[in-house]
């Protein structure tokens, strides 16, 4: 069996019309999240055909399993529910009806010592004859990330150091540049999708983190499909975002919001458990041996409830682990 399946997106100078070019690379919209796949072998029943049922790159776990004849969700821990529903069926059943319910994508900015949040970093987008706007990203914590992916740097060591998007923005505006928000989340079923953004109000003074919705008519069709353009977002009121709307779009607001809230709490706190195996035990002490002259680590369990993740795996960590010893952390 071969399986190719594209990475997350693709960046505004190869995105071709009518696609998104704006909500490119780095966006939860289709744009950005909407990516080939194929699937070819002996397994696949009437080859050369396309599968237009929604499928999610957590879907290949099971998949393999399938492929393998392993019952993988026997063989995953309880404490680790999967997100994976079953593939095979769409390719040994050229009419299997949809076996996937919504889709889920999320992206944010990086974890930084002591909640601080990365510094500012221009991408320059390089022209191609249509007008594209620069983007300041608050993703990259080091200046040679932000050089690797061909930004310009204006965090520590910069000549011009900025904490924040909007802090450039409002003191070199001549940059002209879109600012990538600090969170997205969205989710999606067979017809409408809904994408929840946080960004940081620039306009505010000191500036705030502003969260809106939107909501989309999901349209597929080939050639031109119209998907997420902003201009077709149907929420027009964000202190009343259902009003407005028709009743089928009400009712698939409604639904959506409900399973993106439940999707956004669903992963339960467990202190002390750094490897995520449900459990705080041994392990995670030798684990703790392992990382803590390393600097940072999934073991630096300093809680953003005092001043943020502190960046060190040390003492106070280990200790984080000894008081939450045997503790068994419920699964999702």
């Amino acid at each position: 069996m071969l399986v190719i399946i594209g990475d997350n997106g693709t960046y505004a100078p190869g995105v071709k019309a009518p696609f998104d070019l704006t909500h490119a690379k780095g966006y939860v919209n289709q744009t950005g999240v909407w990516v080939p796949l194929l699937v070819a072998g002996r397994l696949v029943n009437t080859p050369d055909r396309d599968v237009q049922h929604m499928v999610n790159v957590a879907d290949l776990f099971q998949l393999f399993g399938e492929i393998a004849g392993l019952d993988v969700r026997g063989l995953v821990p309880a404490s680790r529910i999967l997100d994976s529903v079953s593939m095979l069926p769409y390719l040994t059943n050229p009419g299997q009806p949809s076996l996937r319910s919504y889709n889920f994508t999320q992206t944010g900015i990086n974890i930084s010592a002591h909640g601080e949040r990365p510094p500012p970093c221009v991408i320059r987008i390089p022209p191609t004859g249509t007008p594209l706007v620069n983007t300041c990203v608050q993703v990259f914590t080091t200046e040679g990330l932000c050089h690797q992916e061909g930004g310009v740097w204006y965090g520590a060591g910069s000549p011009t150091p900025f904490t924040s998007c909007c802090a450039l923005q409002q003191a070199m505006p001549q940059l002209g540049f879109d600012i990538l928000p600090l969170t997205q989340a969205a989710v999606r079923n067979d017809h409408f999708k809904l994408i929840q953004v946080t960004n940081e109000n620039c306009t505010s003074n000191p500036p705030q983190d502003q969260t809106t919705v939107q909501l989309y008519r999901i349209d597929e069709a080939r050639i031109a499909p119209l998907i997420d353009f902003e201009q077709l977002n149907l929420i027009t009121n964000q202190s009343d975002p259902t009003s407005g709307l028709a009743p089928e779009e009400k009712a698939a607001f409604l639904s959506l919001s409900q399973q993106l809230t439940a999707i956004l709490s669903s992963e339960a706190q467990c202190p002390g458990d750094g490897n995520y195996d449900g459990v705080v035990d041994q392990l995670d002490l030798a684990n703790w041996d392992l990382f803590h002259k390393s600097g940072s680590s999934w073991y630096d369990f300093n809680l953003p409830s005092t001043n943020g993740y502190d960046g060190l795996t040390n003492e106070a960590d280990r200790q984080y682990i000894l008081q939450n010893l045997g503790t068994k952390c419920p699964p999702r």
